[in-house]
């Protein structure tokens, strides 16, 4: 929270300085520290913090140039295949990325929400209370959805079985991914991952 001024300048400074690329460079926000304060958070409190966090994300694309191209990915921490945050729904999720989406600016394009919704090494939830808030995500058709769930560590039955619930709540085919970058993963684990993604996004 101390530092958060020092980052939010180099983050701008950063899309300041691409700009060049104008509207083929897409810049993601990393949004781990808000989600997880949120899932820290009593329930009653969330959706008043949740609310000042949004506007805090927002802002850093409201300070970028006009044009600037934006994706948003809500992370629950991810150090040495260990999560940070644990959610008992994806409420929390889905709060913040309504009171950032309701604060973004009309000029810079948001163009994907990556959602987590496995938390590192724990594969995702079955069932489909864990995803019902889902249904309350005010996403517009243009903003793509992608599920961070695929999961080397579940079967390929229960990984369709949380991508047609998904599918279901939002109304809408989502894309797949898993739920954070897979840069501290060994070879072996990210191409295990990287094969689940292909399963599932052939069907």
């Amino acid at each position: 929270m101390r530092h958060r001024r020092a980052f939010t300048e180099a983050t701008v400074a950063e899309t300041t300085r691409h700009g060049i690329l104008g509207d083929q460079a897409v810049f993601q926000l990393e949004v781990p520290f808000e989600l997880i304060l949120l899932t820290k958070l009593p329930a009653p409190a969330r959706p008043l913090i949740a609310r000042m966090l949004g506007r805090w994300v927002a802002g850093l694309a409201a300070a970028s140039p006009s044009g600037a191209r934006f994706g948003l990915h809500l992370c629950l921490g991810d150090m040495n295949h260990r999560a940070f945050g644990r959610m008992n729904d994806v409420r929390p999720l889905v709060l913040l990325t309504n009171a950032i989406l309701a604060r973004r600016p009309a000029a810079r394009p948001l163009e994907f929400v990556h959602a987590p919704l496995a938390s590192a090494d724990e594969p995702p939830p079955t069932a489909e209370s864990f995803y019902a808030p889902l249904a309350a995500l005010r996403l517009p058709e243009s903003v793509r959805f992608i599920a961070g769930f695929a999961h080397e560590e579940q079967s390929l039955d229960d990984q369709r079985r949380v991508l047609a619930a998904v599918e279901r709540l939002l109304g809408r085919p989502v894309d797949v991914a898993s739920s954070c970058g897979l840069g501290r993963r060994d070879a072996v684990a990210a191409r295990h991952v990287l094969d689940r993604t292909a399963e599932l996004c052939t069907g």
